[in-house]
């Protein structure tokens, strides 16, 4: 039987109403090249009497031609174009200045805001309770600063293990005890000149002062770090043992009988121990604690013990 293609059947099949077979049949038939272009013809003159959308081109076509025949404005080459600054327009200048005194303020008090601070002033000595429950004793002319907010809260290990929520500022010279908390976490002291005191739950004493920086435990453990020295492993310090950091950043260790001495000016007390008298300082600015002896150059070296507690001026 032969296969008859015409333009009705190829009408249908553009329309969507041909047969399985009859779609079969037009498929074999344009696989021969010639019938191609037959094909093409007859699709585009069905396209053109079975329009999808009919454009209303005419509104469109007057507008363009309308803005075509606009004239413009030629600006010459000495005159300036006016522009409007949206910077000072309306209160944007207001805002803006706003803004930038907030930013300021909020640069320049960022650490009154975020620390405390607590100080004593000559021949004072106070005592405060941290926010965690840890004493701290401040001797004369010396001060402690720690976070307002968060002190001693818990943190994911990722983070306290760089920087612990307990961390006190010291100079000067100051008493700790360290209150163990259940989370067993780290309480650090950092002086001025780098010296890092870690501990969990202790007794000792830290002095961080220009001519001095010392460390002396009554009981329990902590570890010495400098800051300048990242890679240098901690210090270890046991019950009784007196740190010295010398000028050449190394650790003097020595051992005392009585580690309580070293703090006994919490109770304004002071304690010498086999101290020869020429070493004794005239003044300390400080402590406001002087030692005026009458004839000081010609003493001969000798070592005496000697305990006081100077509450009101006092000569001996």
């Amino acid at each position: 039987m032969e296969t008859v293609i015409n333009k009705t059947v190829l009408y249908a099949y553009f329309s969507g109403t041909v047969t399985p077979v009859q779609k079969k049949l037009i498929e074999t038939w344009l696989a021969e090249a010639d019938n191609r272009a037959q094909y093409y013809h007859w699709l585009h003159e069905w396209e053109l009497a079975h329009l999808q959308t009919a454009p209303d081109w005419q509104p469109a076509f007057a507008r363009t031609e309308a803005r075509l025949n606009t004239p413009f404005r030629v600006i010459q080459p000495d005159e300036e174009p006016i522009r409007k600054n949206w910077f000072w327009r309306g209160g944007n200048a207001w805002l803006v200045a706003a803004s930038l005194t907030l930013l300021l303020g909020g640069w320049l008090f960022a650490d009154v805001i975020r620390y405390e601070t607590v100080q004593t002033g000559f021949g004072e000595t106070r005592a405060l309770t941290l926010p965690d429950g840890s004493i701290v004793t401040l001797n004369a002319n010396s001060s402690v600063r720690f976070n307002r907010f968060g002190f001693g809260t818990q943190l994911p290990n990722s983070l306290s293990a760089i920087q612990p929520s307990r961390r006190v500022y010291l100079t000067g010279e100051a008493d700790f005890r360290v209150r163990h908390l259940p989370n067993h976490q780290h309480f650090v002291v950092l002086t001025p000149k780098g010296l890092n005191v870690t501990v969990l739950g202790t007794e000792f004493t830290v002095l961080g002062r220009p001519r001095k920086t010392q460390v002396a435990l009554r009981s329990g453990r902590v570890e010495l770090t400098l800051a300048q020295k990242v890679e240098q492993p901690p210090l270890t310090m046991q019950p009784g043992d007196v740190v010295v950091l010398e000028s050449t950043g190394q650790f003097a260790r020595r051992r005392v009988r009585n580690p309580e001495a070293v703090a006994a000016w919490k109770n304004y007390r002071f304690t010498f121990e086999q101290t020869s008298l020429a070493r004794l300082p005239p003044c300390s600015k400080k402590t406001m604690v002087c030692v005026s002896p009458l004839h000081r150059p010609n003493w001969p070296p000798a070592r005496f013990p000697a305990r006081f507690r100077p509450t009101t001026p006092t000569t001996y």
